[in-house]
């Protein structure tokens, strides 16, 4: 029985496209294998997780040329190949080898597009920018977020102030100690409040102690958000999971820890050298900020800063000074939350299930 491969790299896609694309595909009966690509944003979790969303065929990740023998071994035995995120070059071997047609789901430019027989974005604002062929489909993480149960309907009674220590375990390990020293700071001006991590499905077992002993409470999954009046996070997936969940938030990135995020291509090679890697980073994603007007997702499909990006020299002090006029503000959260509604509307519902209608009219079973 021929299979749909899907195609994955990172923690946002996987998570947040390829679980609602392969549990449409299963609720359809179709069979359904699945590539991890490599990938320099890799949580190092990514396999772990891959097991839960059912695929009937699980693969990688490796390295280029595991990866290559399984793009030609997988791709012999498709019927269709859908790319949710990495290096489209994968997709077209996977194809290829199979003569199956090659579906790519994206947020934005990348090369290899126009040699996709069908293109889907989340919202008409992405596909403006990516040009003809495009089609808007939906956003996929608000379907993810569906398979969880339903969302938050405003702050509630707890008031609780999330905060997104992120997917990767470097990631996690510097804002440990950032949002410790920030802690004491939120809860002498806003003690009415609770502060609570929110752990990724990529983060292990065991982190929770961690945690709890630095003062936060902790959760996973659609519990984390229960109460939910305000949420602190990092530039990413994690940005239209709360604007679709209805929840404000800011962005924070404080320039301390640009030594820890990755590069793609030849700077991120350089950038993983001994010794010049982390000030090569550091000094790399310091331009790319002075170039950049938006980060969060619903800020640049807005077109506006609506939601507020604190990115610089921030202390853990000064972090939380920006943070505490929210809490303070009800008014302005309910204003940022109608604001993030808005924009969230403006995608169709049901992007699993419409891909999975194309991807279906565009294979033959056999």
């Amino acid at each position: 029985m021929k299979s749909i491969l899907l195609l994955a790299n990172g923690p946002g896609e996987l998570w947040g496209w390829v679980r609602p694309v392969a549990a449409e595909l299963k609720r359809r009966s179709r069979k359904v294998s699945l590539l991890l690509l490599p990938c320099q944003f890799a949580s190092g979790e990514e396999r772990r997780v891959a097991e839960s969303l059912v695929p009937d065929e699980l693969r990688g990740p490796s390295g280029l040329a595991g990866t290559l023998r399984d793009a030609l071994s997988l791709g012999r035995t498709a019927e269709a190949v859908l790319q949710l995120g990495g290096d489209l070059v994968w997709g077209r071997i996977a194809a290829g080898a199979g003569r199956a047609p090659l579906l790519c789901y994206a947020y934005g430019r990348k090369n290899g597009l126009s040699r996709c027989d069908r293109v889907f974005t989340a919202f008409p604002a992405m596909a403006e920018a990516m040009g003809e062929r495009v089609r808007v489909a939906g956003d996929l993480v608000r379907d993810s977020l569906a398979l969880d149960g339903p969302f938050p309907s405003g702050e509630g009674e707890d008031r609780s102030v999330l905060f997104f220590p992120g997917s990767r375990a470097a990631i996690r390990e510097f804002s440990f100690p950032f949002l410790k020293e920030m802690l004491p700071f939120l809860k002498k001006n806003a003690p009415e409040w609770r502060f609570r991590i929110v752990l990724s499905p990529f983060s292990t077992q065991g982190e929770e102690a961690v945690w709890q002993s630095a003062g936060f409470s902790t959760a996973r999954g659609a519990e984390a958000f229960r109460g939910a009046g305000f949420a602190v996070t990092q530039p990413g997936t994690n940005t239209l999971e709360l604007m679709h969940r209805g929840i404000p938030f800011c962005v924070l990135v404080p320039f301390a820890s640009l030594r820890k995020v990755p590069l793609p291509g030849l700077p991120g090679l350089i950038a993983s050298l001994p010794g010049i890697g982390p000030r090569f980073r550091e000094a790399a994603l310091r331009r790319r900020r002075r170039k950049m007007e938006l980060l969060a997702w619903p800020n640049r499909l807005a077109g506006r800063m609506m939601a507020e990006e604190c990115i610089g020299d921030y202390s853990p002090e000064a972090a939380a000074a920006a943070v505490i006029p929210w809490l303070r503000d009800r008014p302005r959260r309910d204003a940022l939350r109608a604001a993030l509604g808005e924009t969230a509307a403006s995608a169709p519902s049901g992007a699993a299930a419409r891909i999975a209608d194309e991807t279906e009219r565009m294979t033959v079973r056999v």
